[in-house]
C-alpha cells in the first residue's frame, strides 16, 4: 500500500464516530497535544464530529450493510491520507477489519490479534475457556439447531437468558451484518421464538439467570499481562433486566473479579483494551462471567473521568509497544449517559411492582428514595456526563437538541395517535363504519406480519358470517416474506376458543389487493399512514379495527397474546353487529 510521508503531530483515525466512546477517545487523545485526530462514521453528522478537537470528519459506507464497500473505502482513504494509528471503536468496524487485516499492509490498528479477538467475539468459546480456567459462568447450553430446544424440555429453569454466540454476525443468505441482543424467555413458547430468530444469525447460548449487580473490570494488557485495570459498578441498566449502563460509579478493584479477568486475559494472550463483564453479589461474594468486550466499551467516559485514561494508554501501547506510568484512578466518581438515563427513568416509572417485567423476568425496581438520590448526584463534584462537557460543549448541546427532537416527535406522535383514535371512534359510533361495511363486498384486514392480528381477524369474521354470505374476507401484512404460518402461540389460543388458524399463510399487501377491497381495517395508526402513503386509493376506506389500537403481541408474553385475542374478537364481533346479517348480502 502506497502512503504519503507521515508528518508531525501523530495522526490518528477514530472509526465509529457516531458513538459516545469515540467522542471520549477524541477528547482524550487531543488533550495529549501531540495527536491530530480525524474521525469517520457511516453517519453524515456523527456526535464526535462536533468536538472542537476533531481535525476532520469522513463518512464511509455502513459496514453492517455492505462490508466490502466499507473495506474498499478505508483502503482508498488510507492510501491517500497517512495515519499512524487507526482505532476501531465497536464490532461494526472491528469484525470486518479483523477478518481482512491483510488488505491493509503495515497500517497499525488498535485491536487485538485475530485469534484472540475471534475467541472473544464467539461467546460460546469464551464460556468454554472460562469453564476450563475455573472462572464461574452461568449454567450454559449451546444450540445450533431449533430442534434442540424441544429436546431440552423440563431441564430448563425459567427465566432463561438467550444469548447470540456472536453479537454481530451475518444471517445465512443475507448481505451485511446485524447486531443481536440478549433476550429473556419466561416460558417454552417465548424460548422457541427467540431461539428461532437468533439462530438465523448465530448459534445460541441458553443460560440460567443470575441476579446480581453488573460489574466490569476494564483493562489494558500486553501479551496477556494486565498493565492497568479499573472497575465500575452499574447503578442503572437499560433495559432494567440487564443491559448497557446508563449510570455507573468507579469502585475499588474487587480481587475475585480481577483474578478471574487475569486468568482469561492471560489465556488469551491479549494485547489491547478489554472489558470483562460480570454479574456479582457483594454479600455472598459469588459472581458469574457475562462476556468479554474485546474493544472500547460504552462506559468508557466514566473511566476517563475517574483518571483511567484508556484511550491515551491504547494509543501509547500500539504506537510504542510499551506503557508508561499512569496514576491510580479515583473511586466514587459517577458518570451518566443523559439520553439512556432518561429512558431508564421512564422504564422505572412504567415498571410493575412485583419485581418482574412484563415477561415475568426478575427485575430490580429501585425505590423512589433511590431514584431521587441518584438524580441528586448531578450536583456532586464527582458527577460527570458521558457527552456534556464545559471544556468541549458542542457535542453535549447537539445531543440535547437531538434528545429534545426525539421526545418532541414522540409527544407529537402521541397527540396525533389520540386525535386519530378519537376520529375513528366517532366514525364507529356515528354509523359510518357500519354503513360502509354493509355496502362492502370485500373486506381486508391488515397488520404488519399477517401471522397474528390480521390473520385472526379474518378467521373470526369468516366464522361469524352466515353460510350464504358472498362477502370476501381477506388478510394481509406489510412483511415481505409470504407463506409464513400463523404464530404458534396465537394458533393455540385461537384453537382453545374454537377458531382454526392452521391453514393461515401470510400474504404481502399489494396495490391490486388494496384496490380490490371495498373496506380495509388496520390495527395501528402507522398501518393507516403507510397505506395512505403508498396506496392513495386506500384513503377514505381504511379504518381502525375497534376504537383503540391493537398492539402487536409478537414475541411477547402469553398474557399479551391472550389480551390481543380478546381485543380482536370483541372488535370483529362488534363489527359484524354493525353490519347486520340482513344487510350483508
Amino acid at each position: 500500500m502506497t502512503v504519503t510521508t507521515p508528518s508531525k503531530p501523530i495522526r490518528i483515525l477514530v472509526l465509529d464516530a457516531d458513538l459516545i466512546p469515540a467522542l471520549t477517545v477524541v477528547r482524550s487523545l487531543v488533550k495529549q497535544q501531540h495527536y491530530l485526530v480525524d474521525v469517520a462514521s457511516a453517519e453524515d453528522a456523527p456526535i464526535a464530529s462536533f468536538s472542537r478537537r476533531v481535525n476532520r470528519c469522513w463518512q464511509y459506507p455502513d459496514p453492517l450493510i455492505d462490508e466490502e464497500r466499507f473495506l474498499t473505502w478505508l483502503q482508498e482513504h488510507l492510501t491517500s491520507t497517512y495515519y499512524d494509528l487507526v482505532i476501531p471503536v465497536t464490532e461494526r468496524s472491528l469484525v470486518p477489519l479483523s477478518a481482512q487485516r491483510y488488505r491493509f499492509g503495515d497500517t497499525r490498528f488498535a485491536m487485538a490479534d485475530a485469534d484472540s479477538l475471534n475467541r472473544v467475539l464467539d461467546k460460546a468459546e469464551t464460556f468454554t475457556l472460562a469453564e476450563s480456567l475455573g472462572v464461574s459462568v452461568p449454567r450454559s447450553v449451546y444450540l445450533s439447531d431449533i430442534s434442540q430446544v424441544a429436546e431440552l424440555g423440563a431441564a430448563l429453569t425459567y427465566p432463561v437468558v438467550v444469548k447470540p454466540s456472536r453479537s454481530v454476525s451475518a444471517a445465512a443468505g443475507e448481505a451485511g451484518y446485524s447486531k443481536r441482543s440478549v433476550s429473556y424467555a419466561n416460558n417454552a413458547a417465548a424460548l422457541h421464538t427467540q431461539c428461532e430468530q437468533t439462530l438465523r444469525h448465530s448459534p445460541v447460548i441458553l443460560q440460567s439467570y443470575f441476579q446480581g449487580i453488573g460489574a466490569g473490570i476494564e483493562l489494558i494488557a500486553s501479551d496477556g499481562q494486565i498493565l492497568y485495570s479499573f472497575q465500575h459498578i452499574r447503578l442503572h441498566e437499560v433495559p432494567l433486566t440487564g443491559g448497557g449502563s446508563s449510570f455507573r460509579v468507579s469502585a475499588p478493584i474487587e480481587p475475585v473479579l480481577l483474578q478471574a479477568a487475569e486468568k482469561l486475559i492471560g489465556a488469551l494472550r491479549w494485547t489491547g483494551v478489554a472489558m470483562v463483564e460480570f454479574k456479582w453479589d457483594p454479600e455472598s461474594g459469588q459472581y458469574c462471567l457475562m462476556e468479554i468486550n474485546g474493544r472500547l466499551w460504552g462506559s468508557l467516559p466514566l473511566a476517563v473521568a475517574a483518571g483511567a485514561d484508556f484511550p491515551a494508554m491504547l494509543a501509547e501501547l500500539h504506537l510504542k509497544g510499551t506503557l508508561g506510568d499512569y496514576p491510580p484512578y479515583r473511586s466514587g466518581v459517577y458518570c451518566r449517559n443523559l439520553a439512556s438515563d432518561l429512558m431508564w427513568l421512564e422504564m422505572v416509572l412504567r415498571a410493575r411492582n412485583d419485581g418482574t417485567n412484563q415477561d415475568g423476568v426478575p427485575t430490580r425496581i429501585p425505590t423512589a428514595k433511590v431514584v431521587l438520590r441518584d438524580l441528586l448526584r448531578v450536583f456532586s463534584l464527582k458527577h460527570y456526563f458521558d457527552t456534556q462537557s464545559f471544556r468541549d460543549p458542542l457535542p453535549g448541546l447537539v445531543e440535547i437538541k437531538r434528545l429534545f427532537g426525539r421526545y418532541w416527535k414522540r409527544l407529537s406522535g402521541i397527540v396525533n395517535e389520540k386525535r386519530f383514535a378519537r376520529h375513528h371512534r366517532i366514525l364507529w359510533r356515528n354509523g359510518t363504519v357500519g354503513k360502509k361495511l354493509r355496502e362492502a363486498k370485500s373486506v381486508l384486514f391488515i397488520c404488519y406480519g399477517n401471522i397474528n392480528r390480521s390473520a385472526l381477524a379474518g378467521v373470526i369474521m369468516r366464522s361469524q358470517l352466515p353460510t350464504d354470505s358472498d362477502k370476501r374476507v381477506l388478510a394481509a401484512g406489510f412483511h415481505r416474506d409470504e407463506g409464513r404460518p400463523a404464530d404458534k402461540r396465537m394458533l393455540a389460543i385461537a384453537a382453545e376458543n374454537g377458531f382454526d388458524l392452521s391453514h393461515s399463510r401470510s400474504i404481502c399487501i399489494t396495490e391490486h389487493l388494496v384496490n380490490d377491497s371495498d373496506i380495509v381495517f388496520v390495527m395501528e395508526k402507522r398501518h393507516h399512514d403507510d397505506l395512505s402513503s403508498h396506496y392513495p386509493s386506500a384513503t377514505g376506506k381504511t379504518f381502525l379495527l375497534g376504537i383503540n389500537e391493537i398492539p402487536d403481541p409478537y414475541n411477547q408474553s402469553e398474557d399479551i397474546y391472550r389480551a390481543c385475542f380478546i381485543q380482536i374478537h370483541q372488535a370483529v364481533t362488534h363489527l359484524n353487529e354493525q353490519g347486520q346479517v340482513e344487510h350483508v348480502k
